[in-house]
């Protein structure tokens, strides 16, 4: 009796223990199925944009890397003097307008040029925060939202919200559809459709104010803001100005 008892203990144990498999097993083919019913494309294009995220979270530190190192933020990339196109190294004074735009100056920061779409990164900075010859402090001059860049979105209705009017500086992707880019062959992508309000915005000549808001896919032109997938991100100045008195760079 005491031999069937310990049989059975045992038994017991297996199955026990099989259950929990068969768990793990249906947890596992419940994460492949789940998988699967994403359509390729979609899931190419989720990995696409997390590859561009990280790649102007890291542009975006190397900027405030480059501040801590020189005291002001770069310019955008200068031009070669014979091709025309962006060589990487930011001009010298791009203090002749209160905002200066363009690309990314990846050799001078010896960052990535390009997003997952192989264009090239675009970058708008305050002059203010790149003035070699006058650099930004704590003052008032730098605190207040004058000459800064704008960022906003809009919430469901449509309606323009203003995240911040007090950045220095922003860095961001023109998204899967290339509107308006520059590829890092230096092949000039689509133009902006004129629908798309907000992907306009932010390739327009010096301007002080950005978009960053939810994507809009083609198809839905008729949005409020028309079509958007750019990808923005940009510099705090409150993390900027911390970073800096941590480092001793500022008062």
């Amino acid at each position: 009796m005491h031999t069937i008892h310990t049989v059975c203990r045992q038994d017991s144990h297996a199955r026990g223990f099989t259950l929990i498999e068969m768990a793990i097993v249906l947890i596992i083919l419940t994460l492949v199925v789940g998988g699967a019913l994403v359509p390729l494309g979609a899931q190419i294009e989720q990995r696409q944009r997390a590859e561009t995220q990280r790649t102007l979270d890291e542009i975006k530190e190397a900027l405030i890397g480059y501040t801590l190192s020189h005291g002001v933020l770069p310019c955008p990339s200068d031009k070669d003097a014979i091709t025309g196109n962006p060589n990487g190294k930011a001009i010298n004074n791009c203090t002749t307008s209160v905002i200066a735009t363009g690309y990314i100056p990846w050799d001078t920061l010896g960052v990535n040029n390009k997003d997952a779409w192989n264009n090239l990164i675009r970058y708008a900075v305050a002059t203010k925060f790149a003035d070699t010859s006058n650099p930004f402090t704590l003052d008032t001059t730098s605190l207040n939202s004058t000459n800064t860049i704008t960022i906003q979105t809009r919430n469901t209705t449509g309606t323009i919200v203003t995240i911040s009017s007090t950045i220095p500086a922003t860095v961001f992707s023109l998204g899967k559809n290339g509107y308006g880019a520059l590829s890092a062959d230096f092949i000039a992508q689509s133009s902006v459709p004129a629908s798309n309000l907000d992907e306009k915005q932010n390739i327009s000549p010096n301007s002080l104010t950005y978009f960053s808001r939810t994507p809009a896919p083609a198809g839905t032109a008729t949005t409020v803001g028309g079509e958007f997938d750019d990808m923005v991100v940009w510099i705090s100045p409150n993390i900027l100005y911390n970073r800096m008195v941590a480092a001793g760079k500022l008062p």
